[in-house]
């Protein structure tokens, strides 16, 4: 036994109160959030204002919410769904290269599946396999996840095309692709490569007519609690704006949790992102939250579309209804049915890399290269574990 539980529990006792305390604490912040959100739900012209007031003395760093419909703690109930969408969705899985492994490489697998509302709807699987070697290139793992996620969306509007309009693609996580990274110049140049090829293939979603989202499930974002804590801020509070958080910790899931009951959407938000000046006029990233699951969990899920889609009512209805349907189809736990199913096909399994590995360690042979071999520190962790007591 590696660990002595019995220390433990003195311990224990102790992360008890202090997750009790900070529980507390966290439900009167959420109360005075509510209380914010009440108080400007229809403020919209004031709030936008903050926001660019805010980017003048930050800079377009600042991450909020911006309001896009006129009531902001509106609760939105499930439309009724007279047309079926034709389904499209994907997610992405991959291997990523071990040094300790007997061959230092990648690979990215997107899976991909459709769904015609034909009678009866008959999915169709895809996949899409990429791999990572390089003699001399660094491995930077920010950067092999992020090209994973454009490969994903680049392959959602490759098998969305083979359906007939009207489609909904679905991908797992947000619209909005970018990340925090202190790059080296051919970095910050494959990344900006990774972009614009994304940006490019919005603007295609959009000319082809496609309602694409992202879905988020579990969010951890608070871009209207940010807003939310702009607009109650003093004039002493915006000489040090940045550190002014008097709703820290408090997420915009704690409040639709409260405001939504299963099945109903919030009102639409623009995300104020460093990212918006690049992105296609009319990709603007939007997002509603939704509320998904049963009456007894708050089940929250951040949906994010582009600024063409938001500004569709009809489309968001569509979209609001198919989501909820397909979370349905997923039983208990409340997830759209068809991204589960697109992870089902993408994942990799260790038994898949064991397999892909033997199979690359036979070819190089056949091709006359040397045999490769674990680290010796991979060598020892793959042994039995020694039992206590034995000898060393």
């Amino acid at each position: 036994m590696s660990v002595d539980y019995q220390k433990l529990i003195p311990k224990i006792q102790q992360l008890a109160d202090q997750i009790k305390q900070a529980a507390d604490g966290h439900c009167r912040r959420v109360e005075s959030a509510l209380q914010a959100l009440e108080r400007f739900a229809t403020e919209t012209d004031f709030l936008t204002k903050r926001v660019e007031q805010a980017i003048s003395q930050e800079g377009k760093t600042l991450r909020c919410a911006i309001p896009f419909d006129s009531i902001l703690d509106a609760a939105l109930p499930l439309p009724d769904l007279q047309n079926r969408l034709n389904l499209a969705a994907s997610d992405g899985s991959q291997i990523i290269p071990d040094r300790h492994a007997e061959i230092f490489f990648g690979m990215i697998n997107i899976g991909g599946i459709t769904l015609p509302q034909n009678s009866p709807p008959f999915p169709v699987e895809m996949t899409h396999s990429d791999f990572w070697y390089s003699a001399s290139e660094a491995f930077n793992e920010a950067i092999f996840n992020f090209r994973r996620d454009v490969l994903e969306r680049k392959f959602l509007l490759e098998i969305s095309l083979t359906l007939p309009p009207p489609v909904l693609a679905l991908t797992d996580g947000p619209l909005e692709l970018w990340m925090e990274y202190r790059a080296s110049d051919e970095e910050r140049q494959e990344l900006h490569r990774l972009l614009q090829s994304y940006w490019d293939t919005l603007e295609t979603f959009r000319q082809q007519d496609i309602l694409v989202s992202g879905y988020v499930d579990r969010p951890e974002s608070a871009y209207l609690v940010r807003l939310l804590e702009l607009a109650i801020a003093t004039e002493q509070d915006w000489r040090e704006l940045r550190r002014f958080r008097p709703f820290k910790g408090v997420l915009d899931a704690d409040l639709f949790g409260i405001l939504l009951r299963p099945g109903e959407r919030s009102a639409i938000f623009r995300l104020q992102s460093p990212l918006l000046e690049h992105l296609p006029a009319e990709s603007e990233v939007c997002f509603f939250y939704l509320r998904v699951g049963k009456e007894s969990e708050r089940s929250i899920a951040r949906v994010e579309i582009p600024l063409w889609v938001a500004k569709d009512p009809s489309s968001v209805e569509q979209l609001h209804g198919e989501l909820v349907s397909q979370c349905r189809q997923s039983g208990s736990y409340a997830y759209p049915y068809l991204l589960h199913r697109a992870h089902e096909v993408a994942v990799v399994h260790p038994e898949d890399r064991d397999t892909i590995e033997r199979a690359l360690l036979i070819e190089l042979q056949r091709r006359g290269h040397p045999p490769h071999h674990l680290s010796h520190k991979q060598a020892l962790k793959n042994l039995p574990v020694r039992k206590k007591g034995l000898p060393i």
